[in-house]
């Protein structure tokens, strides 16, 4: 049975023969959130600015574990790589060596900095309690329709001239502009997801809510922003827990008893464990927010 390597090189070149002369095709290995490591195939067209990438790592383990064909596998990637080339916008990609061009399109992210370090060596970052605010540019087409994000590496500030601090102020501006932030109780999410509505005399208190961006996306930076916190004690009550749901956003609930902290914690650890996927993890701490003192800080 072939190594991951030399599996990677035989796709490689059997890609190159479906495909010809026209696309540049080469490896690509990516370090994600969670210093998650992944390699792919990359295509891209002649004169192209983008193309697709096929990542590798769970087709190995189909070939390797599930007795996959390696010859499947190869008509598999074909597939994949031709249905995405299709679907590939079209999008310039020279605006975005030009800071003034791209600097209204960059917002904060948060991870794990803990879990992150491999990663967080190649970008700018800060850091912010157990978790680091890293930052990453919304790509769109011509039409200026959003068709993805870009992460922010310390290749690109050098190519900008730009330092962390300029760059920290301008994503929680473009954050700030960017709308509100959704903050919404679980009940309506229920609703809406399953098209069964409560009865209207049903009283009983919402004790969870989600708190996101606008977008869906990397919403969990939402915390980073002291109007939001206090739009949602507004609503919720001067002291309250966020549990981090995932990089995409957290669950607040009204304060509760200190002694159900590590209660919390444990809930947390064991939904990251086997609910979330390994790059999206954020946390697997328990945070609370004082009005009074302005802050969010761990409790457990």
């Amino acid at each position: 049975m072939m190594s991951f390597e030399e599996f990677t090189e035989d796709i490689l070149k059997e890609i190159r023969l479906k495909m010809g002369d026209a696309f540049q095709i080469g490896k690509r290995d990516v370090i994600k959130n969670n210093d998650v490591k992944q390699t792919g195939i990359e295509v891209i067209k002649e004169e192209a600015n983008i193309g697709p990438c096929v990542y590798l790592d769970e087709l190995y383990r189909k070939y390797e574990s599930d007795g996959m064909r390696f010859d499947e596998i190869v008509d598999k990637v074909h597939r994949l790589i031709l249905k995405h080339e299709e679907d590939t916008p079209d999008v310039d990609l020279a605006g975005f060596r030009s800071w003034e061009t791209v600097c209204e399109n960059i917002f904060p992210k948060l991870v794990n900095a803990e879990q992150s370090k491999e990663l967080l060596a190649k970008i700018p970052h800060r850091n912010f309690m157990d978790l680091a605010v890293v930052y990453y540019a919304v790509a769109r087409d011509h039409e200026q329709k959003d068709i993805g994000t870009i992460l922010i590496y310390n290749g690109h500030m050098e190519i900008w001239g730009q330092e962390e601090e300029n760059l920290y102020r301008t994503a929680m501006m473009n954050m700030c502009v960017d709308g509100e932030a959704d903050f919404t109780d679980i009940r309506t999410i229920v609703e809406r997801m399953t098209g069964i509505s409560f009865p209207d005399n049903d009283s009983q208190d919402t004790d969870m809510y989600v708190l996101t961006n606008s977008r869906r996306c990397f919403g969990a930076a939402e915390i980073l922003d002291k109007r939001t916190l206090r739009m949602v004690a507004d609503q919720v009550g001067d002291r309250f827990i966020v549990l981090p749901s995932s990089v995409h956003e957290t669950l607040v609930m009204p304060s509760k008893d200190e002694s159900e902290y590590e209660e919390l914690a444990h809930m947390v650890r064991m939904v990251n464990d086997t609910q979330v996927e390994a790059e999206e993890r954020l946390s697997d701490h328990v945070y609370v927010y004082s009005r009074d003192e302005e802050t969010l800080q761990i409790v457990a």
